[in-house]
């Protein structure tokens, strides 16, 4: 077993849409998980579900540490977020390569294909 350990990056926010942001990062996660068999990294999905926005700096710190330790960052949800954005910025630091799935909406594709992706912020697309 030598599944790339990729941090997924997802819109959550704190507004009335945050259950269904983690609901639908959920769904990323899955489809990410079997369409392209990696070992796909999203605590702060299970993190927001019993912490609030009081907590995010530690969150946060975490995101941090786990992008660190990942293979690589992958974006997704429809849109680039400011979380988000600092955690590409993070991966950029360790030389992370940085995919960007946002141009496929914010819901996951209903069939199960290898889309080609795109970079971010200059950083060298994955071999998919």
């Amino acid at each position: 077993m030598n599944k790339r350990a990729i941090y997924i990056a997802h819109p959550l926010g704190n507004g009335p849409d945050r259950e269904e942001n983690r609901a639908r990062a959920a769904r990323w996660v899955g489809w990410f998980a079997r369409a392209f068999d990696i070992a796909p990294i999203a605590d702060w999905i299970v993190l927001s579900g019993v912490w609030g926005e009081e907590h995010r700096v530690l969150g946060m710190d975490i995101d941090r540490e786990l992008v660190a330790r990942s293979d690589e960052l992958w974006l997704c949800g429809g849109k680039i977020t400011d979380g988000m954005h600092d955690e590409a910025l993070w991966a950029d630091t360790w030389g992370k390569p940085i995919v960007d799935f946002t141009d496929l909406g914010p819901e996951p594709p209903s069939r199960l294909y290898r889309p080609l992706g795109r970079s971010y912020m200059g950083r060298p697309m994955s071999a998919l």
